[in-house]
């Protein structure tokens, strides 16, 4: 029991680590944090660690095994993932600028929209799976009791969701809202290149 505890905590430390590290999970939990409700920021929370949670399952069952026998999967994976990424950067581009003078609103999103948007980003990078696949399968090989293999998924959902939760806490603050509101093209223009960076690093690497 000791030794499955200090795995638990040993796994925790790397999933918070890795909810804290920034990437696409952040950049979309802080754009939805700065320009829309909470109720959407609470439905990109739980998206994200609904994908966060599939990562672990998927891990638990194996995957690393799965990719090394059929590599190809892996490129796959990348395709896909990085492909959203980049869908996603150029919609954030095609977005129009307010007509100016026109005062900027609260954008409408809502918790199905912010949900599935927090789920697919997530699960949009491959390098996460081999991550939790790294970090699980040499735990594998030990006699784990059942209720581990419970624990460590609904462990990452609650990790990644409180995790988020709190930046839009913050984030959501008036000051930096009105802050955002007020350079919102700029800040969008910018979130999009590094949206398609990203999308582009997990394809060619």
């Amino acid at each position: 029991m000791n030794s499955e505890l200090f795995q638990l905590g040993t796994i925790a430390l790397a999933i918070a680590v890795g909810a804290m590290s920034p990437g696409a999970s952040f950049l979309l939990a802080t754009r939805v944090a700065l320009s829309s409700s909470f109720y959407a920021s609470l439905g990109v929370a739980i998206g994200l660690g609904a994908g966060a949670m599939v990562f672990a399952l998927v891990a638990l069952s194996g995957l690393h095994a799965v990719l090394t026998m059929i590599p190809e999967l892996h490129n796959v994976l990348k395709v896909l993932g990085g492909g959203y990424l980049l869908v996603s950067a150029a919609k954030m581009l095609r977005q129009k600028p307010r007509a100016k003078g026109k005062p900027s609103a609260i954008s409408v999103l809502t918790f199905r929209q912010a949900f599935f948007s927090g789920l697919f980003t997530q699960l949009s990078n491959p390098n996460t799976a081999i991550v939790f696949a790294s970090l699980f399968t040499p735990l594998l090989d030990h006699h784990l009791s059942t209720i581990f293999y419970f624990t460590v998924p609904g462990m990452t959902f609650l990790i990644d969701f409180f995790w988020f939760i709190f930046v839009a806490l913050i984030l959501s603050r008036a000051t930096l809202r009105r802050f955002y509101l007020s350079c919102k093209v700029t800040i969008d223009r910018l979130s999009a290149g590094l949206l398609g960076f990203l999308g582009l690093k997990i394809l060619l690497k």
